[in-house]
């Protein structure tokens, strides 16, 4: 018998803590302090992934179209169907041609810049197939069968159909001009995911019979013929998606019988059996995609129909989850202030009610009050840090245009706002800040107005805000910054929309996930901002990201709440604050800390037998 040390030159060392290098993936040793021998081993985990520009239940979740980073999904149904059709490059999606034929429960095959859509349901199955250069979609001969809601795999020019409704066995192969027949499967299926090659395919549980059955049952395909393995799902599940090739492959999502409960459950197959992986965060059928390897793919859409995806990734880190932890209450009950700093150095001033001028800074466990402002306000405008702050407008009552710099222990008035606003988005430092948006000075006046701050006086930027809005959130620098969500006139409609600014103008980002005002609970920079909460229509306790592309959801908050205080645009997105707040119980004084996602190895114990 080989031993670990002819193996690998060495013996087992014995430490007294695990190594921390992702070299150590593969190694064994044995640590003294737990007593145990201890090992890194690569594992599978899913996060967030962009968003789809239309939300939509693709139906085409037996696709794969591409990889994790270059991938698309196409048509699909809303409250009808739809020909979106939009490319994925591992951050955001992009909206191109659409398809010529918009329907629903179709199937997909190929890359990301060769791909080939057939069959699916408009009023009726269908059989048309279509192919995708690059830029555009061209119409090819019509499937021998017209069929939905059945399993495909493969490339544009040598692609798979497997089975249809009513339960049909049949398959169907595409050699890149026409489609014929193929081997006929063991059992009839409808809705079962498909993973692999032309030649090479598995097809992964399905549904077997009417009403909610499903199977457990995988078999695989050699071209030619199909083969039902010993192999089985651990559950029987059918609609969802999957990736990989028949001797690696992940199964992911779907429904379960007997009531059709959905399921955000992963199984994994390692060429002989399956095992089960760590579960989505989404529970969902008829995931799109899957496009990628058992190591690296993506699922996005499905039903209930949304616009987020969820990217499957295998690696030696299994990233501890990010959280959100109860701090050192406020010494008052407010909100509506102006805040900044960072998580261990905040600054929060002003808020209601009654409307205040209070002044309290945060050391990381504790908050304490300091020397008032000099005009009492709320929904104020703030940017810069706990020992250099700026605060701008506000309603005191009604809307002001009172400038104020904080030196670390004292208030002074500086000039004014070229127009009194309240309720503006601010960003920056104590010496160069921007105020955008607003409200007033009129009952009724929504502002795009856009201020800039030299560290003595404010002019207005010639290039507004793309359109008026108020209860804007904001982060990032005076010459690299980022404003989000807000309310729009005359409805007061909460927004999505996601500028960046570069000093001198603005520019469209990715659209928040919820729509949403005066959070006023933001942190980071351009390229890496967290907003928290907000009324979202109601108070809400989300959490968001950005990556200066998109947005995409992360651990919430325990506290539902909007206009909050203590995530100045100077903090860093993995290590934020929110406190104070309102939510239907009221104004609130609670403060809670979020620290990001953490990497860390995947530490396995493994047996000395």
């Amino acid at each position: 018998m080989t031993t670990y040390k002819e193996i690998f030159g060495k013996p087992i060392k014995v430490v007294s803590s695990d190594p921390t290098d992702a070299g150590a993936e593969g190694q064994i040793w044995y640590n003294s302090t737990l007593g145990s021998f201890r090992s890194v081993v690569a594992v599978g985990s899913w996060a967030a992934g962009g968003t789809l520009n239309t939300a939509r239940d693709t139906y085409s979740g037996g696709s794969r179209n591409g990889t994790q980073n270059a991938f698309r999904t196409f048509s699909g149904y809303t409250t009808s169907n739809v020909a979106n059709n939009e490319t994925y490059n591992g951050t955001s999606f992009t909206e191109e041609a659409d398809v010529n034929t918009a329907r629903r429960g179709g199937g997909g095959a190929g890359t990301n810049d060769a791909a080939l859509f057939f069959g699916g349901y408009t009023t009726t199955s269908v059989g048309n197939t279509e192919e995708w250069n690059g830029s555009s979609w061209s119409e090819q001969n019509d499937m021998s069968v017209v069929r939905n809601d059945f399993g495909s795999t493969g490339t544009q020019t040598a692609a798979l159909a497997i089975g249809a409704p009513p339960y049909a066995a049949t398959t169907e192969e595409y050699g890149g001009t026409s489609w014929t027949s193929g081997g006929n499967m063991n059992t009839g299926i409808v809705n079962g995911p498909s993973c692999g090659t032309q030649t090479a395919a598995l097809r992964i549980g399905g549904q077997s019979g009417d009403g909610p059955t499903s199977s457990t049952a995988v078999e695989e395909y050699n071209g030619t013929a199909w083969t039902t393995l010993s192999g089985t799902l651990p559950t029987a599940k059918q609609s969802g998606g999957s990736a990989g090739t028949t001797s690696s492959a992940i199964n992911f999502g779907g429904s379960t019988p007997p009531s059709g409960t959905v399921t955000n459950t992963t199984f994994g197959y390692d060429g002989t059996s399956w095992s089960a992986k760590a579960s989505m965060a989404q529970s969902k059928i008829h995931w799109a995609g899957g496009g990628g390897t058992a190591t690296a793919a993506i699922a996005a859409g499905g039903n209930p129909p949304g616009n987020n995806s969820e990217e499957w990734t295998v690696s030696v880190f299994s990233p501890i989850a990010a959280t959100w932890a109860s701090g050192g209450n406020m010494v008052n009950t407010l909100r509506g202030r102006a805040s900044g700093g960072l998580q261990t150095a905040s600054i929060a001033a002003g808020g209601e009610a009654p409307r205040t001028a209070d002044t309290e800074l945060y050391d990381g466990t504790s908050w304490s009050e300091v020397n008032n402002l000099n005009t009492a306000r709320n929904q104020i405008g703030g940017a810069g840090t706990q020992t250099a702050f700026l605060v701008f407008g506000g309603e005191a009552p009604g809307p002001t245009a009172v400038t104020e710099s904080w030196n670390g222990s004292s208030w002074s008035e500086v000039n004014d706002l070229g127009t009194a606003r309240r309720n503006a988005g601010g960003f920056g430092t104590q010496t160069a800040a921007v105020a955008a948006g607003g409200f007033g000075p009129g009952t009724s006046d929504y502002s795009a107005l856009v201020e800039e701050w030299n560290g003595s006086s404010w002019s207005a930027n010639p290039n507004a805000l793309p359109s008026a809005r108020s209860g804007v959130d904001c982060a990032g620098t005076a010459t690299a910054g980022l404003v989000f969500g807000g309310i729009i006139p005359p409805s007061g409609t909460k927004q999505t929309a996601t500028f960046s600014f570069d000093g001198t103008s603005f520019s469209a980002g990715g659209a928040l996930n919820t729509a949403t005002a005066e959070s006023h609970m933001t942190a980071g920079s351009q390229t890496a901002a967290l907003i928290a909460g907000g009324y979202a229509p109601a108070a809400s306790t989300k959490t968001e990201l950005y990556n200066g592309t998109s947005w995409s959801t992360t651990t919430s908050m325990s506290t539902a709440r909007g206009g909050g205080a203590g995530l100045g645009s100077n903090s860093v997105s993995t290590a934020a604050l929110a406190a104070g707040g309102n939510n239907p119980g009221g104004d609130l004084n609670a403060t809670e800390e979020f620290t990001g996602e953490i990497p860390a190895l995947a530490y396995a114990t493994i047996s000395d037998s």
